[in-house]
């Protein structure tokens, strides 16, 4: 009998629709937006200041969508700047570690022979400031045309 009461008060216990002493791993959850891979800056002057600020003209290519889209960061889930279509001339100025992609600076559409600053060079590496917009696209994509 002196055993039977504990017994009874664990298995009453068991039953019991309460949350406890806050453990309740539901209720410590929540729910988190998605990650997002933030802003990378393309940089130029990675040749030295021997060289151009970005080394390459390029030409995007074979992308068989209407447009090209130019992001923020190197990952596919990074926010879009803009869309580039085909032919559009950019100047390739970096690579992705995985050289997946390619950091580009993207002359203004309306005027496509804008040098952006980046066709001389520059005394050391360095993130690109503007005036053009600069971003990465899939390398896949991008064709160089000249040095």
């Amino acid at each position: 009998m002196k055993h039977l009461l504990p017994a009874l008060s664990l298995l009453l216990a068991a039953c019991s629709n309460s949350t406890g002493m806050g453990n309740d791993f539901a209720t410590t959850v929540q729910q988190a937006e998605p990650m997002r891979p933030g802003v990378r800056a393309v940089r130029i002057g990675e040749g030295g200041p021997g060289f151009q600020a970005c080394a390459y003209t390029a030409r995007v290519v074979n992308f068989g969508k209407p447009d090209l889209p130019l992001r923020q960061a190197p990952f596919q889930e990074a926010d879009e700047v803009l869309r580039l279509p085909h032919d559009a001339r950019l100047f390739a100025c970096t690579r992705s570690i995985d050289q997946r992609w390619q950091g580009v600076v993207v002359p203004p559409a309306d005027a496509p022979d804008t040098d952006c600053g980046v066709t001389a060079p520059v005394a050391s590496p360095r993130d690109y400031t503007g005036p053009c917009k600069s971003g990465w696209v899939a390398s896949a994509f991008v064709r160089l045309v000249a040095g």
